[in-house]
């Protein structure tokens, strides 16, 4: 049977509704209302779990970015420099006899390999305070994640093992070796980092593999040592400089080896540009087994100066202080 209302009874109801929604609505958007989540994350997704993190901003799209940027940050870690450094290697002489120590320094860097860590991570929740100011929370669920890291590692692994392989018994030339294992080092500290990023999601639980970083590095110097290079040049200085640079390297020097590794210097005329003076030129090196050319490679080099007569020892500064990497890239460079 239909229940007809007085409208002054309609109308209070409706009063009634409007109040607990504004009640509500006030709740949801002020510091009063405010979710767990934005101060401690893992109140809603358990750190079992789950990777958490929550960042903020006056729109939803940056509150987003920043919470996802928050959450790779976990992953952040020092990872040895694309490059070996040869610098600080000693050359010393006893008794006739040259001896190197080769004490590299890897330059570290902080990176974060966002694109394959935050693989599978959302951003779940968002909530806007009383001042407009929203906040958003961002996941992501260890079980894939570690799954995910696992596989790679295992395709790293086995890339690893195969250019080692290569390098130590397939490998037709010098170069070609020292090419492999120059990218088994690349492969090998890409998977160092990913299983640091496992042990992240795994609570502490990484893969041992076969090599490591600095086993790989092992393997690039000993191969360099293995070498006997004759050096030859035009120049007496640029011969001089040459087997110095291999000395550095920890590559012995011999007259009777069919391997030469010979150098030479482009210089143009000087130029002046108002009151500096500039000096350009290239450097070639290659590298041959008797007449076969195993690798051939050519850098530019220019200095400058306000004094012209300044200009030839400066370039011979700056050839000589990256001469040992010109040739560790001309003698791993495939």
């Amino acid at each position: 049977m239909p229940i007809n209302l007085d409208q002054s009874v309609i109308q209070s109801l409706k009063s009634v509704l409007m109040a607990a929604t504004m009640v509500g609505l006030a709740a949801c958007s002020s510091g009063g209302g405010q979710p767990d989540w934005v101060d401690q994350p893992e109140s809603a997704y358990p750190a079992s779990s789950h990777l958490t993190a929550v960042g903020s901003a006056d729109d939803r799209n940056t509150a987003a970015d920043r919470a996802t940027a928050n959450l790779a940050k976990i992953f952040e870690v020092a990872v040895q420099d694309a490059s070996m450094d040869f610098s600080s290697a000693q050359v010393s002489s006893a008794g006739g006899q040259s001896s190197v120590t080769n004490e590299q320094q890897i330059t570290r860097t902080v990176t974060t390999e966002a694109r394959q860590v935050l693989s599978g991570a959302q951003v779940v929740e968002y909530w806007q305070s009383e001042q407009g100011r929203v906040s958003a929370l961002a996941i992501l669920a260890k079980q894939p994640a570690a799954s995910r890291f696992r596989q790679s590692i295992g395709s790293l692994d086995r890339e690893v093992n195969e250019l080692v392989e290569y390098a130590s018994s397939k490998a037709d030339s010098p170069v070609a070796a020292l090419s492999a294992l120059k990218r088994a080092r690349s492969a090998q500290m890409q998977r160092d980092q990913l299983n640091q990023n496992l042990m992240i999601v795994a609570d502490g639980k990484g893969i041992k593999g076969q090599y490591d970083t600095a086993s790989v590095e092992a393997l690039i110097r000993n191969g360099l040592a293995a070498l006997k290079v004759q050096v030859q040049a035009e120049d007496p200085s640029i011969q001089a400089e040459i087997q110095q640079a291999l000395a550095t390297l920890g590559v012995p020097v011999s007259d009777q080896s069919n391997l030469i590794l010979m150098g030479s210097l482009d210089v143009a005329p000087v130029e002046q540009k108002q009151a500096w003076f500039w000096l350009r030129g290239s450097y070639e090196l290659v590298f041959k087994d008797g007449s076969k050319v195993l690798a051939k490679q050519r850098w530019p080099v220019k200095v400058s100066s306000t004094e012209a007569n300044l200009l030839p020892q400066r370039l011979r500064d700056e050839i000589n202080g990256r001469l040992p990497g010109y040739v560790y890239e001309l003698l791993s460079t495939d």
